[in-house]
């Protein structure tokens, strides 16, 4: 493997096999925090064919290489230049071959002067005593600066070896290990007014300074501890939109070096402040006001957070999963995308044939075909472009994959949706079951693979998997697991939403699971 380099603003990170992710979360193996203009999951090198390739991750702002965007996988080669968002430059560089070249040359060097040596003696022997006396001091007298220089050579070389220890000692033991850690507020919190951030630290002596920034941008700063700061949301009122945004800190040592902390919090702001109308005189025999037309609810990053945690309790053989504040912001963004009326009165319809698909004859929970149909179609099955059913796949892949035996002469796009729910069925069987375990974020993610590419992905994967959203890097199977979220929290929460004629959906299944 070519022995190759990253180089950042001075800095240099080594590239191994496998990926290396570049991005503006502190998890990646190339931070770039302080960058708004780098997404979080940007781009990542890849080990692939002997070869380093540079893949964009389908960024906000897009990556280029050498001054060209980069759209498909491209190899890297020694001094390109990767340039993320715009704004972050990266040198790609492998090993100067130079140091195998002057290894050579030394050899040769070597080798030359033991021949001169060998054709001295013989020239020696065959000189008389005078002249082999005299041969004997012109050579020591020519051979003393040599030995003089060899003896300096190794006497410097000591020095240097002496002193590049003592420098090594004590960077090593220099090295600044400060942790610091946000403890107020929450993550998920909604800040109306101004905040104190509180912190806690560990070995942060060696730290000079906190960094705090929202979504990359600093704000503030603090140089002693605890290291706190103010947050005021009216510095930010282009933020109060009800997503959720990223309070992160950053700690600087004395060299000006930043030392990336490993914990950020989700916070949503709320900055306009809604007078109550005056009262409206009221009409002897008036006609009623009818209600506003409704524009649209979110949810507060905290709700987000727990109806998730509720949506997973209806599945069997969920784990302790963690909630990254960015996949929090993704779900609250999608559910908009749901939050329209009449999605309970669609599913009712089609109550029964999932029913009977999806528990009776398969044997799985029973709120998977509801909610997944939510996610992936809001309960109508027209066709869109090769995709169809409640489930929107497509007839190639139901053939494909043989999950069309048993549907006779209908067709995924049949009104009853007989065809599409026992395709579905048996799919969701082979990637829940069979493939992760009753693992239900996963399976989700793995939509669209055939069981044997799914089986392929679940191997790469670490045995870890509790923090999903940094795991599963790919951006469509991202888009799967926060809309099977998004969809699930309105389903099951239309009232909160804004939605007063829609029903929880576990309404329609709360009988098949004793509830």
């Amino acid at each position: 493997m070519a022995d190759a380099k990253l180089k950042i603003d001075g800095s240099e990170i080594k590239l191994g096999q496998g990926i290396t992710t570049l991005g503006r979360g502190t998890d990646n193996t190339a931070a770039f925090a302080s960058d708004s203009n780098v997404s979080r999951y940007h781009a990542e090198i890849e080990w692939r064919d002997d070869e380093f390739w540079l893949i964009d991750l389908n960024s906000s702002n897009g990556t280029k290489l050498n001054g060209e965007s980069v759209r498909d996988d491209k190899k890297l080669n020694d001094g390109d230049e990767i340039l993320l968002g715009g704004t972050s430059k990266a040198t790609f560089s492998t090993a100067d071959k130079q140091e195998n070249k002057d290894a050579s040359t030394a050899v040769g060097r070597d080798e030359s002067a033991v021949a001169a040596d060998e054709k001295a003696d013989e020239t020696a022997e065959e000189k008389g005593d005078a002249e082999i006396v005299a041969d004997e001091k012109a050579v020591s007298k020519s051979r003393m600066p040599l030995m003089l220089g060899l003896a300096g050579a190794t006497v410097g070389l000591a020095a240097i070896c002496v002193v590049g220890a003592v420098v090594y000692s004590y960077s090593g033991s220099s090295r600044c290990e400060a942790k610091t850690v946000i403890t107020k507020p929450d993550n998920g919190e909604t800040i109306t007014e101004k905040t104190e951030i509180e912190t806690e630290s560990e070995n942060a002596d060696c730290a000079s300074r906190a960094i705090f920034l929202i979504n990359g941008r600093e704000f503030a700063d603090a140089t002693e501890q605890p290291f706190t700061a103010t947050l005021d949301p009216a510095q930010f009122p282009e933020l109060a939109d009800g997503s959720l945004q990223n309070l992160q800190i950053i700690l600087e040592d004395e060299q000006g070096n930043k030392i990336e902390q490993p914990t950020d919090v989700a916070l949503q702001f709320e900055t306009i402040e809604i007078a109550a109308p005056p009262p409206t005189p009221v009409e002897v025999a008036a006609k009623p006001t009818p209600p506003p037309a409704k524009t649209g609810t979110k949810v507060s990053g905290g709700d987000a957070q727990e109806m998730s945690k509720n949506l997973l309790k209806e599945f069997s053989g969920t784990s302790n999963y963690k909630f990254d504040p960015q996949f929090l912001l993704e779900v609250n963004k999608k559910t908009a995308e749901y939050t329209s009326d009449g999605y309970f009165n669609r599913a009712a319809a089609y109550k029964d044939v999932i029913s009977v698909s999806f528990v009776q004859e398969r044997n799985l929970d029973a709120p998977l075909g509801f909610i997944l149909a939510m996610s992936r179609s809001q309960f109508k099955p027209q066709k869109v472009g090769a995709y169809e059913g409640l489930w929107q796949m497509s007839q190639a892949f139901a053939v494909q994959e043989g999950l069309n035996g048993l549907c006779g002469a209908e067709t995924l796009s049949d009104s009853a949706q007989n065809c599409a729910s026992k395709a579905a069925s048996l799919y969701l069987k082979s990637l829940v079951l069979e493939v992760f375990e009753g693992d239900i974020i996963y399976s989700v993610a793995a939509f669209g693979k055939s069981p044997q590419e799914a089986n392929i992905w679940k191997a790469t994967l670490p045995a870890d998997r509790a923090d999903f959203w940094k795991v599963i890097k790919d951006p469509k199977q991202r888009e799967q697991v926060a809309r099977f979220f998004a969809a699930g929290i309105v389903a099951e929460n239309p009232q909160k939403l804004g939605l007063k004629k829609d029903r929880p959906i576990s309404e329609l299944y709360k009988t098949l699971v004793g509830k």
